[in-house]
């Protein structure tokens, strides 16, 4: 009789299906094992279609993986001398070799940071999931613990990325695991910025809990790059977006966890930082003033700066305007929520002979906002209502 241990590891071996793998089990040194997050995605029902394969092997892992690219054709890259870790890279796919680290795969298991990444597939000719330290009662209980204080400490990573775990699997962080992560935060000025960086997008584009905000205050794990006090995310809306995700909504957790300073020292791109700016701009003069008392200019500049982006302004504002502004948002004519002018620069210049620089910029932006707000309705009527701003306005005059 076949046992359920060995059943289930069947069915992970087939849902990783080694046979669309860059490479073959047989180019693969004996007592290989695949570890991390592929099989506890696996386990979970969550592998994509092309995977991470993280593999710990008992020789010599940058030795073994530049030779094994070079008959393959992969792009090889050194992560890790010290640890002897390498990487490489093959349509679309990362693999990941590292030595192993003790005496046998126990030893390296136990020098992981959560139980739930402390699971391996043992890629014999009969696989065998390896568990040696209860990470698959982690799964079915939706926990998050850590193997150890001082394993999280030898990579201060670790602390943030298991907060990340918990916004991406929609787990709870075990008590104790909580405190080593509340105990240990400052460690975290230790890491490189860019490591820090991807840990915190994949929490921002990660869908959140009621729980997560919650525990984030708590653990206060970014506050060296947040000095601002901006209001708290309303979670309640997140199923606002739950059935149709929309881009963009990341912002708004995005400056909940970092301060315009923090993302400059983070190494965000500039375009990410202007981004937030803008948000965070909007969202502290919806705040002072509320938007009742908007002008129409400063209504009509809201959208301008915000169209992109306009969904993570929608997490701030209260039930009197969340779901009618997402819905005008999602209408592609509605000419508040995507101003643009009715003439192009183009024909402007041509019937007002007019040239090309900063006026005909604010004549533009004059009938984007008059469409806005439809005080026409024809191409024929905005051109005369360009006439008319430019006797007005012109500086000729």
């Amino acid at each position: 009789m076949v046992s359920k241990h060995t059943l289930l590891s069947n069915d992970l071996f087939g849902d990783l299906n080694p046979k669309d793998w860059p490479i073959s089990l047989a180019d693969l040194p004996p007592g290989s094992a695949l570890v991390g997050g592929s099989v506890r995605d696996g386990l979970l029902n969550k592998l994509s279609q092309k995977p991470d394969l993280d593999f710990v092997i008992p020789i010599e892992a940058i030795k073994f993986s530049k030779n094994l690219s070079k008959r393959i054709n992969a792009t090889f890259i050194k992560l890790d001398k010290k640890r002897d870790i390498a990487r490489l890279v093959i349509n679309g796919w990362t693999l990941d070799f590292a030595r192993q680290v003790g005496k046998n795969l126990e030893d390296d298991l136990l020098r992981r940071d959560f139980r739930i990444n402390a699971i391996a597939l043992k890629l014999s000719k009969k696989p065998e999931i390896f568990d040696p330290i209860g990470g698959m009662d982690d799964l079915k209980n939706k926990k998050i613990v850590a193997i150890s204080e001082k394993n999280l400490i030898d990579d201060p990573l670790r602390i943030l990325r298991g907060f990340r775990l918990m916004c991406e699997l929609d787990f709870e962080l075990e008590k104790k695991t909580q405190i080593f992560l509340k105990n240990n935060v400052d460690k975290l000025s230790n890491v490189a910025p860019e490591r820090i960086k991807m840990e915190i997008l994949k929490i921002a584009h990660s869908n959140w809990n009621s729980s997560v905000w919650p525990t984030y205050l708590e653990l206060q794990l970014l506050k060296k790059w947040n000095e601002d006090k901006l209001p708290n995310l309303e979670l309640k809306r997140k199923d606002i977006f739950s059935t149709k995700p929309i881009a963009g909504v990341f912002l708004a957790k995005l400056i909940c966890l970092l301060s315009d300073e923090g993302l400059s020292s983070l190494k965000f791109s500039k375009n990410e930082i202007k981004r937030c700016k803008n948000l965070r701009f909007w969202v502290r003069k919806i705040n002072n003033l509320g938007l009742d008392n908007f002008s129409e200019d400063e209504r009509f500049q809201l959208h301008v700066d915000l169209e992109e982006d306009l969904p993570s302004l929608i997490l701030f504002l209260n039930d009197k305007y969340a779901n009618v502004w997402l819905k005008r948002w999602e209408d592609p004519s509605d000419p508040l929520f995507h101003p643009s002018s009715p003439l192009s620069g183009h024909s402007l210049q041509k019937a007002l002979e007019i040239r090309s620089g900063p006026f005909l910029g604010e004549l533009m932006r004059h009938l984007s906002k008059e469409k806005a707000y439809r005080r026409f309705f024809t191409n024929h009527e905005a051109l005369e209502v360009a006439r008319k701003w430019t006797l007005e306005n012109s500086p000729f005059l």
